[in-house]
């Protein structure tokens, strides 16, 4: 997965935040998919820092937990 930071304009106070942006690949082409299944080949997230980190530590602790 390429992560990649930049910036995003806040339009509730016009300034330039820092944000990194991914993009997940949800599709395995080795495993056919039914058709009436709505999969997109590709999905990409713009998220702030801040979001990012309190992402992180959740899945930390979830995935911890299993």
């Amino acid at each position: 997965m390429e992560i990649d930071k930049g910036k995003w304009s806040d339009k509730d106070n016009d300034q330039l935040e820092d944000c990194i942006c991914f993009e997940l690949n949800n599709v395995d082409n080795l495993i056919p998919i039914p058709k009436d299944i709505k999969i997109p080949d590709e999905t990409t997230f713009i998220m702030s820092i801040e979001d990012a980190k309190h992402l992180n530590a959740f899945l930390e602790v979830t995935l911890n937990n299993l």
